[in-house]
């Protein structure tokens, strides 16, 4: 059911209850989301999940860009900050204005962390340079994204998700041999930063005391993290001088490992690089002769380009005789590796991803509609994570934050709003 803003007020005031947070590892902990769009809000997003109150700060004038992506006309609702803004408090502050400079500073003592993601100098310009807020708080973790990093030429140049998959090689590497490089169709670098930078924090935070002691700046770029990902390709490079090129769905390092289409125009992956598994198919393929086959000997042999493809068009023949379901009961069957490949519509029909739980639905705090997202992406049997509600409007939590955590009254936090600093 849709809610006033009144209504809205109390569901907000409500979710501030200890009892949410309770049992979960990061209970206790206070988070400041300044930062926009998708890599530094996911790991907010992810230590929200893990129990840290997170309060997500916006301009008053221009919200997160986020805001704007595919809203559904219908009825409002903004699907990638209903997900990405989960278990945040929406704040505004007008960094820029001496109040708004005061009440930023004024939730940096009551926080643990603070994640921002501006340029490389734009928070010293604001007058908030890492000394100044630790100064204030020597006890905050600071994590800064960036496209480049803190440090070297790139620093100062603005950087985005896909600059950095570009930047990183993975764009390069990624496609087929005659596609050109290819970027992901989602936000893969920002989201691997993301997931990084929650870890770096997580392990920060056992020796940080709030306004005490143990406070640090991360600096994380979009691109590392990826790079790391590419680890083994570059030091293939380092090793040999060959430039690792892009190969379709393949793995330069192991075979086969592709994706097959089926008798029934659906598409099947497959990886049986490991012994046991490519005997296995070659088996249920009534090809057993390629198992002593000098050109499928073993992994290193598969790998050949030249092996990998006559070994790929001798699978792909074969999965033409079979349907999706007679390919996967074979595949049940006999152990092998592979698997569907499902569009979205698939995944909500799934039957393991809704009796696993990895779909939660919630309501909309706002319109009344029901929401399906996914759940917490790791299970903690002992102190499970939680998503309490959607991302909630543009300076919804401005009362609740300020009044609850500044000790503000309302005629305070209303003036506050007139002169423009929230």
């Amino acid at each position: 059911m849709a809610r006033s803003a009144e209504e809205l007020i109390k569901f907000i005031e409500e979710q501030r209850n200890p009892e949410h947070f309770k049992g979960l590892p990061l209970e206790g902990k206070r988070v400041l989301d300044l930062s926009t769009v998708i890599a530094a809000p996911y790991t907010a997003a992810l230590l929200g999940d893990a129990g840290a109150e997170v309060i997500k700060i916006e301009n008053p004038r221009f919200p997160d860009g986020l805001r704007t992506w595919g809203t559904i006309k219908e009825n409002g609702i903004e699907p990638y900050y209903s997900v990405l803004g989960r278990n945040k408090l929406p704040v505004t502050i007008n960094l820029k204005s001496e109040e708004g400079k005061k009440l930023f500073l004024g939730l940096i003592r009551e926080s643990d962390v603070l994640i921002e993601n501006m340029r490389v100098g734009v928070m010293d310009r604001l007058g908030f340079p890492q000394d100044v807020l630790l100064k204030e708080n020597p006890g905050l973790i600071i994590g800064k994204v960036s496209g480049y990093g803190m440090t070297g030429p790139h620093a100062k140049q603005p950087g985005f998700g896909t600059l950095a998959e570009a930047f990183s090689g993975f764009s390069y590497l990624n496609g087929y041999p005659d596609s050109g490089p290819t970027s992901p169709p989602m936000a893969l670098a920002d989201l691997t930063t993301g997931v990084h930078l929650a870890l770096a924090i997580a392990l920060c935070l056992p020796k940080a005391k709030r306004g005490v002691e143990g406070g640090q700046v991360v600096d994380i770029s979009l691109y590392e993290p990826l790079f790391g990902y590419l680890g083994g390709e570059f030091l293939s490079y380092v090793l040999t001088g060959v430039v690792p090129e892009a190969i379709g769905n393949e793995l330069r390092a192991a075979a086969p490992r592709n994706n097959y289409r089926t008798k029934d125009d659906k598409w099947i992956a497959m990886s049986c690089s490991s012994q046991k598994p490519w005997e296995a198919l070659a088996k249920v393929m009534g090809r057993e002769d390629l198992i002593d086959d000098p050109r499928f000997l073993t992994n290193n042999e598969r790998i050949d380009p030249q092996n990998r493809q006559e070994l790929n068009e001798i699978i792909q023949e074969w999965y033409g005789t079979l349907t999706e379901e007679e390919a996967l009961e074979i595949f049940r069957r006999e152990g092998i590796t592979a698997g569907p490949i499902p569009n979205m519509k698939d995944i909500a029909e799934d039957p393991h991803y809704l009796e696993r739980g990895t779909i939660i639905e919630m309501e909309d705090p706002v319109t009344g509609v029901m929401l399906k997202m996914p759940d917490v992406t790791f299970r903690m049997l002992g102190t499970p994570g939680k998503i309490r509600f959607p991302g909630l409007p543009h300076g919804s939590a401005n009362k609740v934050v300020y009044r609850d955590i500044l000790g503000y009254s309302e005629e305070e936090i209303e003036k506050f709003a007139a002169e423009s600093a929230i």
